[in-house]
Order: C-alpha cells, then sequence, then structure tokens
C-alpha cells in the first residue's frame, strides 16, 4: 500500500532564506522556458578552457582566427531548472532524499516510472508515423472530403482529434504540421492558419482522453493511482463535449473568410500517388498492431494493478525498434553499393525522407566544402574525442536511418526539463510553499463548493502552463497541491483516496475532490493552447516545425486566436465535468 507522507524535516515556515530562494529559483527556470536566453562566453574563458579540453583530445585543436566567433551557453528551460538543483544541492537546501523524492519517487509521483512509459510509447508512436501510415491516413481523409472545402476541414479536424487520442498530440503535431502546410500549399490556400490551428486544438484537446497520450495524464494517474479505465471514463464526455463546440468556433467565428478555408478545393490524389504516401507498408501495420496491443495491455494492467506499467510498454518499444533496426540492415544489404564522387558517399533515405514530398520552390544549389588552407594543421589530425564520436554518429545515421531518425525525434529533452521539474516541486513541498498552497486551495473550495473546484482547478492549470514550466511543471506542482488537499495527514494512503475516505482528517467532498482531478487533467492539457507557445513542449515543437516550413506564427496571433478556442473547450469541458460528478454522486 503506498501511503502519502510529508517530507521528513519539512519546513512549517516558509519566511526562511532555503524556502524564500527556492522559490525564487523555481520561478527562474519557469521564467526560463518563457524567455530562453543565451549567455555570451567571454574570449578570456573560451581560450583557456577549450585549450585544457584540446589537450586531454576531447576536442580538436582550432586556429586562433576561429576563436572570433562568438560562443553562447543557452539559458534555456533544460539548463536552468538543472542548475537550480545543482545549486540547492551545493549550498544544503535540498538533501540526498529529496533529490531521491524528486526522481525515483514519493507520494504516488514515479518519475521514472513515467518517463519510461511516455518515452516508450512516443518511440513506437513516431515509429508508426516514420511509415508514412499518418500521412497516408490524411491525405486519405482528404480525399474523401471532395471538392468540398468546408467539410475537408471537418474531416481533417476529426481525423487529427481521433489520431490524438490514440497516439497523443506530439505524433500528431510531428506528422500533421508537416502534412498541412505541403497540403494548404499544393493548394494554394495563403496563409493555412485555419489549418495548422484546427490540428493544434484538435491535438490538444484529444490527448485529455488516454493515459497515455501526454505525460500530464501520465503524472494524474501515478499520483492518485488511477487506472487507466477510470481515468478515460471521466475525461472522455469533457474532451468531446469541447472539441465539438470548439470547431463551430473555429468555421463559423474565427475562420468564416473564405480565403482561409476555400469553399472549393481541388486536391484528388491517383491511387497510386496515395499508395505512395505509404513508404512502408510492413511497418506500418507492424507498429500499428505493437501501438493497439500495447494500449490493450495497459487498460487491463492498470485495472488490475499486477505489473508496472513501465513493464508493459518498454519490451514492445524495443520489439519495434529491432524491427526497425532489422528493416535498416536489410534494405542497407540489397542496397547498391555506394557511390563515391569527389569525396562524398551517399547514403540511404529514411522512411521519413522519404515521404517528405519535394518543394515546388527550387533550393539553391549546394556550396563545395571550403578548401583546405595549405600549410594549415588537421583539426581531427590528433584523434581527438568529437570528431571521432561525430564520424561514428554519421556511420550509425547511414547504416540505420529509420532508427536515426526516429531516435531524433523522440521527445530526449523532456527528461532532464521533467526530472529537474519534479526534484524543484519536491524542494518546495519540502520548505512548505506546497502545503501554504494546498490550504489556500482548501480554503477556496470552502467558500465555492463543487463549482469552485472545477471552474478554479480549470482556469488555474491553464494559466500555469503558461508561467509553471510548460504543463508538466504545472501538472506536477498543482498535483502535490491536491494530494496535500486530499490528504492533510501522514495516515492517508492511496487506497482511501480510491475509496473516497480520509482518514485522521475530514473527508473531502467526492464531487469536489473528482471536480478538482479531472478539470486539472482537462486544464494540463487544453492549457497548451491558450497564451504563450512554451505553455507545452508540443507548442514549442510545433513552432519549430512552421517555422522550418517557412510559416511564421506570431506570439500575438497565437495568443489572440488560441484564446477564444481554449476557454470554449474549458468551458464546455468543465460544464460537462460538473454535470458527471453530481449524476456519479448525487447532490450531497
Amino acid at each position: 500500500m503506498l501511503v502519502l507522507r510529508s517530507t521528513p524535516g519539512a519546513n512549517t515556515s516558509v519566511d526562511t532564506w532555503p524556502a524564500i530562494l527556492t522559490i525564487v529559483l523555481f520561478f527562474l527556470s519557469n521564467l526560463a522556458v518563457i524567455f530562453p536566453l543565451r549567455l555570451p562566453v567571454p574570449v578570456a574563458v573560451l581560450r583557456p578552457t577549450h585549450h585544457v579540453l584540446a589537450l586531454t583530445r576531447v576536442l580538436p585543436h582550432r586556429r586562433p582566427q576561429e576563436f572570433a566567433k562568438p560562443r553562447y551557453i543557452p539559458l534555456n528551460f533544460i539548463t536552468v531548472p538543472l542548475a537550480s538543483v545543482l545549486l540547492l544541492l551545493a549550498i544544503g537546501v535540498f538533501d540526498r532524499e529529496t533529490v531521491h523524492d524528486g526522481v525515483v519517487g514519493t507520494a504516488g509521483v514515479s518519475p521514472l516510472n513515467i518517463m519510461a512509459l511516455f518515452i516508450s510509447l512516443a518511440y513506437i508512436s513516431i515509429s508508426l508515423d516514420a511509415t508514412g501510415l499518418l500521412r497516408f491516413l490524411a491525405f486519405w481523409v482528404a480525399n474523401k472530403g471532395g471538392p468540398s472545402g468546408r467539410r475537408l476541414f471537418a474531416y481533417l479536424y476529426a481525423f487529427f482529434f481521433v489520431c490524438g487520442v490514440i497516439v497523443g498530440n506530439d505524433p500528431v503535431i510531428l506528422s500533421g504540421t508537416a502534412f498541412l502546410t505541403y497540403f494548404t500549399r499544393a493548394a494554394g490556400i495563403t496563409p493555412p492558419t485555419a489549418w495548422i490551428f484546427s490540428q493544434f486544438a484538435a491535438a490538444n484537446i484529444a490527448s485529455v482522453v488516454l493515459v497515455s497520450s501526454n505525460p500530464t495524464n501520465l503524472v494524474l494517474s501515478g499520483a492518485f493511482s488511477l487506472s487507466f479505465p477510470r481515468y478515460a471514463a471521466h475525461v472522455a464526455l469533457p474532451s468531446l463535449a469541447g472539441a465539438l463546440c470548439v470547431f463551430p468556433v473555429l468555421l463559423l467565428g474565427l475562420f468564416r473568410a473564405p480565403a482561409l478555408v476555400p469553399p472549393r478545393i481541388d486536391t484528388a490524389l491517383s491511387p497510386a500517388e496515395l499508395r505512395a504516401a505509404l513508404v512502408d507498408p510492413a511497418g506500418a501495420r507492424f507498429a500499428g498492431a505493437v501501438l493497439l496491443a500495447t494500449l490493450a495491455v495497459l487498460v487491463g494492467a492498470s485495472t488490475a494493478h499486477a505489473v508496472p506499467v513501465w513493464a508493459v510498454t518498454v519490451p514492445p518499444a524495443a520489439l519495434v525498434l529491432l524491427r526497425d533496426a532489422h528493416h535498416d540492415w536489410a534494405r542497407r544489404a540489397h542496397a547498391p553499393p555506394p557511390e563515391h564522387e569527389g569525396g562524398a558517399r551517399t547514403r540511404a533515405l529514411s522512411p521519413y525522407e522519404l515521404q517528405e514530398p519535394a518543394s515546388p520552390l527550387p533550393s539553391p544549389s549546394p556550396s563545395p566544402p571550403p578548401s583546405p588552407v595549405p600549410g594549415a594543421p588537421d583539426p581531427n589530425r590528433h584523434g581527438a574525442l568529437l570528431p571521432v564520436l561525430q564520424r561514428a554518429r554519421s556511420r550509425f545515421e547511414a547504416a540505420f536511418p529509420t532508427v536515426a531518425h526516429v531516435g531524433g525525434r523522440l521527445p530526449g529533452a523532456l527528461l532532464p526539463f521533467a526530472f529537474a521539474m519534479f526534484v524543484l516541486v519536491q524542494g518546495l513541498a519540502a520548505q512548505g510553499w506546497v502545503a501554504l498552497f494546498a490550504r489556500g486551495w482548501a480554503a477556496w473550495v470552502r467558500r465555492t463548493g463543487v463549482l469552485g473546484a472545477v471552474g478554479g482547478m480549470g482556469a488555474l492549470s491553464c494559466l500555469m502552463c503558461n508561467f509553471c514550466g510548460t504543463n508538466i511543471g504545472a501538472t506536477i506542482l498543482l498535483a502535490r497541491v491536491l494530494q496535500l488537499w486530499l490528504a492533510p495527514t501522514s495516515t492517508t494512503s492511496a487506497a482511501s483516496f480510491s475509496a473516497g475516505a480520509s482518514p485522521g482528517a475530514p473527508a473531502v467532498d467526492p464531487r469536489e475532490r473528482d471536480g478538482a482531478l479531472y478539470a486539472l487533467a482537462l486544464g494540463s492539457n487544453v492549457g497548451a493552447c491558450t497564451l504563450t507557445f512554451s505553455a507545452s513542449l508540443a507548442g514549442l515543437l510545433w513552432r519549430a516545425i512552421l517555422r522550418e516550413k517557412g510559416v511564421r506564427v506570431r506570439a500575438r496571433e497565437f495568443l489572440l486566436l488560441n484564446l477564444p478556442l481554449s476557454g470554449v473547450a474549458m468551458l464546455v469541458g468543465c460544464a460537462v465535468l460538473v454535470a458527471q460528478v453530481y449524476v456519479e454522486h448525487g447532490r450531497a
């Protein structure tokens, strides 16, 4: 039985310097997500540092003129939280137990379990996308839409919603964004604002439904011992209702101009062109079957609590990885021998590269590599470590292009960021801040009841996604607040929460408990499309893909278009959630 306990030695007052320093560094870490900076490295520091690394053969030797190029240290969502944790650990504010509880887990939240589950499912989903399946299905849906622009807009909105439910929002953002930029360019729709914003909204509203669709859902299910069916049963209807009400706002409100959603679009593809989008049919069948089987086993395992969820998802991900590696190796073995031309070696293309359509714009011819300066020393002559690793990486990418592509698309940056945020929130709990927030939340709910619990948590979680280190940081913090609100004494267990009781403390109304918990689930997903790109890592990824495709979305445009969409989705979803808790638990 898992016992919710307070951190030993936790402060009861927040007016001490360790508590103040902890929350200041926590907010600075969140600020770095919203406003990343670059810190220039002085040449006086760069030269001796590089000299030491060159002597130890980590980096190659560089010519003096190469130091004229400025170098920077990024201050972003990875470096600042990690530096904050290391600083607090170095000066003794954090102890070994705080770091252990933040990484290994406490109070039902197991970061290692959550990240293993998320990364393994992400690999399966991205591998499935690399086969061209999502692109093929998007073209198939576009063909079914016929020449009617509005019908096609509705079909694609529904398609992205269904895909977001099954595979999560990240694969939909990865594949759907690139598809829409190509599709709208081919159809002559400029700008593609209506199509990309509808896809972004659909993906983030849909990711509420399954625990596996978003890491924030994994945090909640772990913190409150929620089985997959129980979680989905409470959020499916609010998510669907929100998506249905958002669509008229998109089509009849924000994007009613014919230039944004033309009344007629002629983009029909022949069967041969449609089949060409699916570059690896066998891989699509294999990865699709593995994903569906994994999700089915997850539902059963989470209900029975027989095995940890990571043990259900990691082996299938390893199986898909082995299949991708075998596919690459077999194709390499049957490929013609590499040709040498001008010292450059050709390599096999990954399925992702094969499915990318040719750009209608002429690409600039590649410039020839710079000729070596006579008499200049070869920077790689002494066998420095970095060039050796770069050559090994190039060989690996040439031999296993699919594995390299899928691995490069994995949200690896999420790991250090999430672990650092887990540790910082655990530090806030140890310093008494989380208990203070929990008392404030309890006072709010006592005054406002069920409506305040649902509406307040929905609004709070949406706003905190923008100012609390993405929706992951907001969910980690608010989940700890709700844990202390529901279990104010050390004798409260997860089993008693599941039964609706709180031994040793006044029982919380189950309508308020379920309303606040599932409103947090709604807000942590819908909050990704509210005010800022940094409200979620998916938003940052969406903006990066659009920039790569030549589409610029300004921060002001993002806010003005997403605010009414997220507002409608949350109002409708929270209203349905209030009705659900009254139907489930009665009036009093």
